[in-house]
């Protein structure tokens, strides 16, 4: 049975592919800086967009574990540190998602 071999090998044995490679690689690097600022908006909307909806879920998961926390306590719950600990993670993993994000 033959072993086929990666590409990077092929080009690795070849000296001529290397040359090819080397010459090609600005070519291709200026191809995606030229495309890149027509989208620069697009990618602006789309973080915008990610923050928000991070933030938003991440701050109804912690405001449902404060209200699951406040029901609990109220009840005499012994889980209820637990709820907690939810609602502290969720929280800061919205003020986290907000942080990052952006």
């Amino acid at each position: 049975m033959k072993v086929r071999t990666l590409p990077f090998t092929l080009i690795a044995r070849n000296p001529a592919m290397v040359a090819v490679v080397l010459i090609l690689a600005p070519v291709a690097l200026q191809a995606q800086t030229t495309v890149a600022p027509a989208f620069q908006g697009a990618i602006t909307d789309i973080r915008t967009i990610a923050v928000a909806a991070g933030t938003l879920v991440a701050g109804l998961v912690g405001l449902v574990g404060l209200g699951r926390t406040a029901y609990k306590l109220s009840q005499g719950d012994t889980d209820s540190m637990t709820a907690l600990i939810f609602a502290i993670v969720g929280i800061v993993l919205g003020f986290l998602a907000n942080t990052f994000i952006a």
